[in-house]
């Protein structure tokens, strides 16, 4: 039989439908296959290859891969999007598809990509030999969202189910603890600039880049008694440096010191896709003033419900650097709100606010402070009476010991044999007081023998893989494929300390 005449066809895109589908379809757990079910599919395996016709044109299209997959706005996706020509009677094309046009086709408004070769929303090209063809380059638009991607051919459509995602891309740049400082010309800033990034979901953005600046340009930084401007430097680094946020979004510069003119001037924080930055007030001024200086480290850890292992300190000193006895000065932890969903710590009593007076040296320590039972970031200052100005610290209560493996929507799925699962095996872990716990470490294990599969990773093949949790807790897999044997089986994840679960798992006939 001659080859077929080439033409294109695009249909309309119907992401909906087909995304309701494939849910359903994953949500099922297969039944278990009967003897008679299994000598049937042995039946029909086994005279399949005497009934394929001598001339057998293709008469249909099918999804090879890229489906379904997520890319970051304005990236493009990992995985091609590649479909072949094949007839539905399952023998092999012996007709000459080579050349075979076929056109992929994007949304042409709201969520959607483009594809690097055409520069468009639409790609056509011809089928290699074997009737495979693809669109190695599919790049997100700048809209967050799921659509549809459809290739169609004189033989039909196939559709593809794509999501757009602004996770983890920085959408706002806030400010935190002193927004406005003050210091005399020539003196160190008492506290550094900070800064959260977080996605436009609110959730923060790790390991951002954050340019901070100090000044606004002419004489800011120079030391020189004929500077014309306002403004300080970074310690070894100018008036610019850069810093990476941490796993709460957020980025700390190093400390400043004021030049030698007087005046206000302001220092920002930027990071790429947010157009407007964070803001600080800062004013370099001639008087030396009385000042409050903390003693040890900015940040401190302590594992939730234990106790921190260093109590706060401040120093404090007279406008000639003298150390000022008997100044009180008011330590408060957290927003003193004492919610059981938030993170917090307080002092010995229970209470949040603790004050103490310096003394000879100029020193103020506050009460022992212990975590509450939730993980995550909280709020110190300290506050000397009739001094302008805070100290800021960094509290981080730190999640305890894996209790708890909870497993992920892959808990009951079914696959073809020799394919890969649709929904990665995940699991969170949690401490005994809920919390997650990062960098815990999760062994997935599959069974070595019968029906099972292997995991997928940096090249290998395996049967069980080691995988640690993130800043959430959570702990993925790497793709799992199963293997050619039908049947039910469990693949489990397990963590020190924690109750392994396990993943009822079913592969099915192709």
């Amino acid at each position: 039989m001659g080859q077929p005449a080439q033409r294109s066809c695009v249909l309309p895109v119907s992401g909906l439908i087909a995304i309701a589908a494939s849910v359903v379809a994953i949500a099922i757990l297969a039944a278990p296959l009967t003897p008679a079910a299994v000598a049937d599919a042995g039946d029909s395996g086994a005279t399949g290859a005497a009934q394929c016709p001598t001339s057998n044109p293709p008469n249909t299209l099918t999804l090879v891969s890229g489906s379904p997959q997520t890319a970051q706005l304005g990236a493009s996706f990992a995985s091609p999007i590649q479909v072949s020509l094949a007839n539905t009677n399952g023998c092999p094309i012996t007709t000459t598809v080579a050349g075979t046009a076929i056109t992929f086709s994007a949304p042409g408004a709201g969520p959607s990509g483009v594809f690097s070769t055409s520069g468009s929303n639409t790609l056509t090209v011809g089928a290699d030999t074997s009737g495979s063809a693809a669109a190695s380059m599919f790049t997100a638009n700048t809209t967050a969202g799921g659509y549809t991607v459809t290739a169609s051919c004189a033989y039909g459509t196939v559709s593809f189910q794509l999501v757009n995602t602004a996770a983890g891309i920085p959408a706002t740049v806030t400010a935190l603890a002193l927004t406005s400082q003050h210091e005399s010309i020539g003196g160190r800033y008492p506290e550094p600039l900070s800064v959260r990034v977080l996605d436009a979901s609110g959730n923060p953005v790790v390991g951002a880049t954050v340019n901070f600046t100090l000044g606004s340009g002419s004489g800011a930084g120079s030391s020189s008694a004929a500077s014309a401007a306002a403004g300080a430097t970074f310690a070894g680094a100018g008036n610019q440096v850069a810093a990476q946020t941490d796993s709460d979004g957020i980025a700390t510069s190093p400390s400043f010191n004021a030049n030698t003119t007087v005046g206000p001037f302001t220092a920002t924080a930027s990071t790429a896709h947010v157009s407007e930055p964070a803001v600080f007030s800062l004013e370099n001024r001639a008087a030396k003033l009385a000042t409050v200086r903390r003693l040890g480290s900015a940040a401190m850890t302590a594992t939730v419900k234990k106790r921190y292992r260093r109590p706060l300190r401040v120093e404090v000193r007279s406008p000639t650097g003298a150390p000022l006895s008997g100044v009180t000065v008011s330590f408060t932890l957290g927003s003193g709100a004492g919610a059981a969903d938030s993170a917090d710590a307080t002092f010995a009593d229970g209470s949040t606010q603790a004050s103490a007076v310096t003394g000879v040296r100029g020193i103020a320590t506050s009460p022992v402070l212990s975590a509450n039972s939730t993980s995550g970031t909280v709020a110190a200052t300290a506050v000397a009476t009739a001094i302008p100005g805070a100290v800021r610290f960094t509290l981080r209560n730190r999640a305890g010991k894996p209790a708890t493996i909870t497993p992920g929507v892959a808990a009951n799925e079914s696959g073809r044999v020799d394919a890969r699962f649709g929904v990665p095996l995940a699991v969170t872990v949690t401490d005994s007081h809920h919390n997650p716990v990062v960098g815990a470490k999760v062994t997935f294990t599959a069974p070595r023998s019968g029906p099972g599969g292997i995991f997928l990773s940096r090249s290998q093949r395996l049967s069980t893989v080691v995988v640690k949790t993130n800043s959430s807790g959570v702990a993925v897999a790497p793709a799992f494929t199963a293997n050619g044997e039908l049947g039910g089986y469990v693949v489990t994840a397990s963590a020190r300390g924690a109750r392994s679960v396990a993943f009822a798992l079913v592969n099915e006939a192709s």
